[in-house]
């Protein structure tokens, strides 16, 4: 397809507002005709139109452009482009691999450009500029707009353009971007890109150069392409296209703040459900590393959650030198968009099904695992030579040795116990990977952060491999991160941070056991008024909070403890005023050697254990409880070898609850 030469460009300047893209269209199909010729059709074409339909011709002066700014042509300036996907997002997307720096327009800080150049290497960048969003690319007047990197201090700057499909799918095109370290996309018209690059051999090769951590940029046209779900046009009510889809689950604007353009991202999210939306303002820029959205620049970005029917639009803005989780907030939106459809499921008929029907549970709060708790494991898989798997991934996204995961079970009799540690959700997937669990008899999740095996498992083929394990009369046991996961309500979940009980994107659990929610280290870290602060959300939810060293062993309705101290349980919520506000909660506080039955909620004896202990009654502001120490066998600390991932404290909430944080990590 020819390129456009000065003339056209003058050509297209001289058009009413509107008229330049079809007339583009004009200028690169005709092969076999002159310029000059074309131009007539088309003109002819165009005054004809006006005329039949009655409107009235003028004369229009030339457009003005600043090459020192971003021109975005009119939203009529469109080549034929893919619809955007119609369907919900269902999962969240995996931290992507090398950098993004999404630039909103306008002029650009030198802070932005430092630090893609930064990211590219530096002196060492090998930078490659597409102008093809541009309306001058390919022509003389885009040189002034690419001189300023070659200005820069890389060691090498070369431009891509084309306006043919097969051009950019061609093997000898875009090899030049086999040795790129960085890529910077111009701004203009992002229907431009993405109906010359998607899908070819270019674009190909752009997500290879992120898979071995180079950097793609753009400011504009070169940010809308980033997103899979790309806005194409519109004021208010937003046209949408396909995107390159270099960033996952989120839809971006740009010029955001500076153009008024609130209204048409989040219409756009209600087209989308399931998506974040991203809106950068001018002058600044998002930069993506990991699961990490950063920000450098002079104004903001604007984080949207849509609403739902339960919660209503959440909104984020988020300045030069912040950050935040895109995974988190990725999997906050899918969670609102499923819940319309089916809620998280905490009504008393939920509670009702708190059981094991088959197979055992072994649940401990964390610190040293009793003796006795490794003991019953060992059992309820059938015995040491029984299959058994220990999961890893909570501990990190690279598998430790074997030898620390699995030692635990071998020195305590078992014969044939493996790890399971996936290094990508797609491994979840994967039926090889999970031959493992088919036969096995028990399956340890250790401890560590529990996001981690949501962000691996959850709604996954291998979540149906572990309960399976139980369907056929195994067990499934875990301490501290591995405790929380077991519970339907995920406590704790926050990638930024344990101190929060809840974080929304992370509140699902494994759901082991129906209806509960199960806190760990609880007594010595204080974590009683979160506990109460929960089940004031979820008054119909089982509240359960374990100390360290302490364990407990589940069967069909009954629980049994196990170890030195005390489990916690928040059942029943009374109101004692006539306006209903003033509440008590009874806790039942089991200790080793006692039982507790979900059905008739009651604390019940065990073995010799025959003498009943009333619980005090504890006000919502409760900030502790006395428990009593017990003494136990000789036990286990399963995490004393393991290099465990350092937990920071968390940002501040996102227009969550009040919410009272434990005293400690």
């Amino acid at each position: 397809m020819p390129e456009l030469t000065s003339r056209d460009v003058a050509i297209l300047q001289s058009l009413p507002s509107g008229a330049e893209g079809n007339q583009r269209a004009q200028l690169q199909n005709q092969k076999h005709v002159t310029p000059s010729f074309a131009l007539f059709l088309a003109s002819l074409v165009l005054v004809g139109s006006l005329l039949a339909s009655g409107l009235s011709i003028y004369a229009a002066p030339p457009l003005h452009v600043d090459l020192s700014t971003e021109v975005e042509p009119p939203v009529s300036a469109m080549l034929p482009l893919p619809a955007a996907p119609l369907e919900m997002a269902m999962w969240a997307p995996e931290p992507i691999e090398g950098s993004l720096v999404i630039a909103g327009g306008g002029v650009l800080p030198p802070a932005i450009f430092e630090k893609f150049m930064e990211l590219a290497g530096d002196s060492k960048a090998r930078l490659v500029i597409i102008p093809t969003a541009s309306i001058y690319a390919g022509t003389h007047e885009i040189e002034p707009k690419i001189d300023p990197w070659r200005h820069r201090n890389a060691a090498s700057v070369h431009v891509l353009h084309t306006r043919s499909r097969d051009e950019a799918n061609s093997e000898e095109f875009s090899q030049i971007l086999d040795q790129a370290t960085g890529v910077w996309f111009m701004g203009g018209n992002q229907n431009w890109i993405t109906s010359v690059y998607a899908e070819t051999r270019t674009e190909a090769r752009l997500r290879a150069l992120l898979q071995r951590g180079g950097v793609i940029g753009g400011t504009s046209a070169g940010a809308a392409i980033m997103s899979q779900v790309m806005i194409t046009g519109g004021k208010y009510y937003p046209q949408l296209g396909e995107g390159l889809g270099f960033l996952q689950g989120v839809v971006v604007d740009q010029h955001f703040l500076k153009r008024q353009r609130e209204t048409r991202l989040k219409s756009a999210l209600t087209l989308r459900p399931g998506h974040v939306g991203v809106g950068i303002d001018e002058g600044t820029a998002l930069v993506v590393q990991g699961r990490r959205f950063d920000v450098v620049g002079e104004s903001e970005v604007v984080v949207y959650l849509p609403e739902n029917s339960r919660k209503p639009l959440k909104e984020t803005r988020i300045s030069h030198g912040r950050s935040t989780d895109f995974v988190t907030l990725c999997r906050a939106a899918i969670e609102r968009a499923a819940e319309d459809k089916q809620p998280l499921d905490l009504s008393r008929s939920a509670i009702a099904k708190t059981q094991v029907p088959q197979g055992t549970l072994v649940i401990v709060g964390g610190g040293a695992t009793p003796a006795a708790a490794i003991e019953r494991f060992i059992e309820a898989a059938g015995g040491p030579e029984a299959p058994m798997v220990v999961v890893s991934n909570a501990l990190g996204d690279e598998a430790p040795p074997a030898s620390q995961v699995v030692n635990w079970l071998t020195k305590a009799g078992a014969r044939h116990v493996s790890q399971l540690h996936t290094s990508s959700r797609a491994e979840a997937h994967d039926p090889e990977k999970a031959k493992l669990l088919e036969t096995a008899r028990g399956v340890w999740f250790t401890g560590g952060r529990q996001w981690r095996l949501v962000d691996r498992y959850l709604d996954t083929p291998m979540l149906s491999h572990f309960q399976n394990v139980l369907k056929r009369g195994g067990v499934i046991g875990g301490t501290s991160a591995g405790a929380s996961i077991q519970g339907s309500y995920l406590v704790r979940g926050n990638p930024d941070g344990n101190r929060e009980i809840s974080a929304e994107g992370y509140e699902r659990g494994f759901g082991f056991l129906p209806g509960v929610a199960i806190d760990q280290h609880f007594s010595e870290r204080q974590r009683l008024a979160d506990l109460v602060s929960l089940k004031t959300r979820y008054p119909e939810l089982v509240a359960m909070g374990i100390d360290e060293s302490t364990a407990v062993i589940v069967k069909g309705t009954q629980l049994e403890v196990i170890g030195k101290q005390t489990v916690t349980i928040l059942d029943r919520t009374e109101s004692h005023d006539s306006s209903g506000s003033e509440r008590r909660l009874e806790p039942a506080v089991v200790r080793s050697g006692e039982a507790y039955d979900f059905a008739s909620q009651k604390r019940i004896a065990i073995a010799d254990k025959s003498a009943q202990v009333d619980s005090p009654a504890v006000t919502i502001n409760s900030s502790s409880i006395n428990v009593t120490e017990n003494k136990s066998s000789e036990a286990v600390d399963l995490e004393k070898d393991l290099a465990l991932p350092a937990t920071g404290n968390s940002p501040p909430a996102l227009k969550r609850p009040a919410m009272r944080n434990s005293a400690g990590q």
